[in-house]
């Protein structure tokens, strides 16, 4: 079996429309701070396009990428593909083609045509979770960009740090936290989550600012 062949695994049934589309993504989408384009015209014919790459291909890919052929890079523009761009998007305010948009955009007509993304050593922050996504005493994973991070709530506050433990680099977002520490799930390595210390010499890790605003949180990154 080719990987052209195997690439092909039909997630919507024959007869899909645009509003099935729109029903399946909407609340995904809202998960990550974003929202269909508020120009439906332009949404309606995105998703046009979407159904007619659905026919050929089996798959929603992105009307505005080339598909490389290669299964591995072309489930990353598998439309809605903000997971695996969210830097980009968080700095352009939506996303490639402009199908959705950050949700405090009002008018999503004003960023159609424009592709604008940021520079190296640019800061962006980049929404990871609606507030109520995450318990409070608990910590999960994010990936924003090339960063994986562990993002920590401790009463109604947000930390962010690097999800990788520096004794043997296990993922501190599994670790069970305690008060303003986070315990490595594989050694017990402690972790503050505030600045990312530990009682172990030369291994504390970084820490991310974090933002909440408007029911979301936000990370702040360094555009690599």
């Amino acid at each position: 079996m080719s990987d052209e062949t195997r690439a092909i695994r039909r997630r919507f049934v024959p007869g899909t429309t645009a509003d099935d589309l729109k029903a399946y993504m909407a609340p995904f989408v809202a998960t990550l701070g974003y929202k269909f384009n508020t120009e439906q015209d332009f949404v309606d014919e995105v998703l046009a396009s979407e159904l007619e790459i659905l026919e050929a291909t089996g798959d929603v890919y992105c009307p505005c990428r080339v598909r490389t052929g290669d299964p591995k890079e072309d489930f990353k523009i598998i439309c809605p593909c903000i997971p695996f761009h969210n830097e980009q998007f968080a700095a352009m305010r939506k996303c490639w083609c402009g199908l959705f948009i950050l949700e405090d955009v009002e008018d999503g007509a004003e960023l159609l045509g424009v592709i604008d993304e940021p520079e190296p050593g640019a800061a962006v922050d980049v929404p990871v979770c609606r507030i109520d996504d995450l318990p409070r005493g608990q910590v999960r994973h994010v990936k924003v960009g090339k960063s994986d991070i562990a993002l920590a709530r401790v009463g109604d506050e947000f930390f962010a740090l690097s999800n990788v433990c520096l004794h043997a680099f296990g993922p501190l977002s599994e670790g069970v936290l305690e008060g303003y520490e986070v315990m490595c799930p594989w050694h017990g390595w402690r972790y503050d989550v505030r600045t990312g210390g530990t009682d172990h010499p030369n291994a504390d890790v970084k820490t991310y600012p974090v933002v909440v605003r408007d029911g979301l949180v936000f990370v702040s990154v360094t555009v690599r």
